[in-house]
């Protein structure tokens, strides 16, 4: 056996003995090694795409934390695909869920003739619905969830979203929402109301 050979149930072992937490430091440092070169040696090669979309990713939250101003809950822009996540996540943050609800919670922010706006806090998932007047947009602001979205011709589709995220119902579309998130996905969710 050499001497970073090592299997997938000593590895659960090691995390699950307490009687491991006296160790010395030089057998911690083998076994630091060890986990590493396991690691290594059982990486997967990520999608051609991946790092493309991590680095895109990367860099347009760079630039919301460049272009980053203060909004005002009394006048809060349009909701949209260019809206800056971190402004929105620091506008909210001060507003909070009750201690208990159910699975959902909507705090309202506005409503007039144009649209609702809402802070919206899921814990499992948001029932199937359809909208006939009005455009359904959210940004993630916590947590992640995914989205099956099935359109008038009965094609479905499959959306995740996780932090910084947004996304726009179309008119007519069938969709359900699951947060795949430990906590309560936390949302801004904007019904853009359509004339009649």
């Amino acid at each position: 056996m050499k001497q970073y050979d090592i299997t997938r149930k000593e590895i659960a072992e090691w995390f699950s003995d307490p009687a491991d937490i006296n160790r010395n430091e030089a057998s911690l440092t083998q076994d630091e090694n060890t986990l590493i070169c396991f690691a290594e040696a059982h990486a997967l090669n990520p999608a051609p795409l991946l790092r493309t979309a991590v680095m895109d990713k990367i860099r347009a939250l760079n630039q919301q934390k460049s272009d980053l101003k203060t909004l005002d809950l009394t006048q809060l822009p349009l909701l949209d695909a260019a809206s800056n996540w971190l402004e929105w996540k620091e506008v909210v943050a001060d507003i909070a869920p009750p201690d208990a609800y159910e699975d959902i919670h909507m705090h309202p922010l506005e409503s007039n003739e144009q649209r609702d706006l809402f802070v919206i806090w899921v814990k499992e998932f948001v029932p199937e619905e359809v909208h006939h007047d009005i455009l359904e947009s959210f940004m993630i602001l916590e947590g992640s969830c995914v989205c099956y979205i099935t359109d008038q011709e009965g094609t479905t589709r499959t959306v995740r979203l996780g932090e910084g995220e947004f996304i726009t119902m179309q008119l007519e579309e069938t969709h359900d929402i699951h947060v795949t998130s430990e906590k309560p996905a936390k949302a801004i969710l904007q019904w853009y109301k359509l004339a009649a």
